[in-house]
């Protein structure tokens, strides 16, 4: 797993069949080794030309130019688009519909990532690709980076895979990827499972979902039971308390369990958050048989508003989730009108 937010890879590997590659009119190096087929890509590639579009590959700069005069997914991705907000666009391709581009996408991400890529097994997974179109130039888009999810998982993961492209890091695009497929996974569509990123996570996975998970309940604790929550798509709100969050609930004390179906996230990460935060203090046995009584069983914390105002201010976190929900687009489209919506089909999440 590579997030955003990866360290640079000064001490490359020693074992990297292919040095660099070309994606588009990029050149960067390789961090690890891929196993492309011997008898198309040498031990020793320098330099390994990759379609921006659809992830074919040669070492041969002629064959590389000629494909990519006549590229089919030059204009436009395959698959459905899912979301659609400020120039980005994440699009759901399935594997079993586009082996080949699977394949391709996957050995090109084993370039970069350390585990956890699929090359050949590719239809029982989705492959939601981010790219970023500039409203000057319509014609033209660019894929920055994918996540794959199984169609199938029994842990309920949400996200198999993610990877951002290294010349698009550090630019909050993991952030967006990963509120993504929280929105598309089943808790949000029907009250269904409530899963996570599938697990072990690379160190740097590891680093980065902390960060996602921290900032996704202090939107939800700064926001919980204010008008904010009707505003936030006013630039305003940015590093904002709620109007009269102070005055109201100076402290709350709640369930491990509530906070997680609250944000669709496992007790386990919401208790990796809030330590990580540092924002939860224990509660007294009274407070807690109150909670227990009044939200069920699970273990119980008091939490400050001001003090995850605090954190949100030291960690330069805006209370406006870079996931907007006006951007879903199909079965995930906000319902403005639930009794229309009821009476079209009805479609289960993979």
């Amino acid at each position: 797993m590579a997030p955003d937010n990866a360290s640079s890879h000064t001490k490359l590997p020693v074992n990297r069949n292919v040095k660099h590659v070309v994606l588009g009119d990029l050149l960067f190096k390789t961090w690890y080794q891929s196993i492309y087929p011997d008898d198309l890509v040498s031990k020793d590639t320098d330099r390994l030309y990759v379609c921006r579009w659809c992830f074919r590959y040669s070492c041969d700069v002629d064959a590389y130019a000629q494909h990519t005069r006549a590229c089919q997914h030059r204009t436009t991705p395959p698959g459905t688009k899912v979301y659609h907000h400020g120039g980005y666009a994440v699009w759901e391709v399935d594997g079993d519909d586009h082996k080949l581009y699977g394949q391709n996408l996957s050995l090109f991400a084993k370039l970069f990532l350390d585990h956890k890529s699929v090359f050949f097994d590719v239809a029982s997974f989705l492959y939601y690709l981010l790219t970023f179109t500039d409203p000057n130039d319509p014609e033209n888009y660019y894929i920055l980076g994918f996540f794959s999810k199984e169609k199938l998982s029994w842990d309920a993961n949400n996200l198999a895979c993610i990877l951002i492209f290294p010349p698009y890091q550090h630019k909050q695009l993991g952030k967006l990827l990963m509120g993504v497929s929280y929105k598309l996974s089943a808790w949000e569509k029907d009250g269904g499972l409530i899963g996570g990123p599938e697990k072990p996570l690379s160190e740097m996975g590891q680093k980065s979902y902390n960060r996602f998970w921290e900032e996704r309940i202090a939107r939800y604790l700064l926001l919980r039971g204010s008008e904010a929550a009707d505003t936030e798509n006013s630039s305003q709100q940015k590093q904002k308390p709620p109007k009269g969050s102070k005055k109201k609930h100076h402290h709350e004390v709640m369930t491990v369990q509530q906070i997680g179906l609250a944000t669709g996230m496992l007790t386990e990460d919401v208790i990796t958050a809030l330590k990580g935060m540092g924002v939860a203090e224990p509660t007294t046995p009274s407070k807690k048989r109150k909670a227990n009584q009044e939200a069920g069983d699970g273990e119980t914390v008091m939490i400050r508003k001001s003090n995850v105002l605090e954190w949100a201010k030291a960690h330069r976190v805006a209370l406006q989730d870079p996931v907007r929900d006006e951007g879903f687009l199909g079965r995930w489209a906000p319902r403005d009108t639930p009794e229309i919506e009821e009476s079209g089909t009805d479609e289960d999440d993979e």
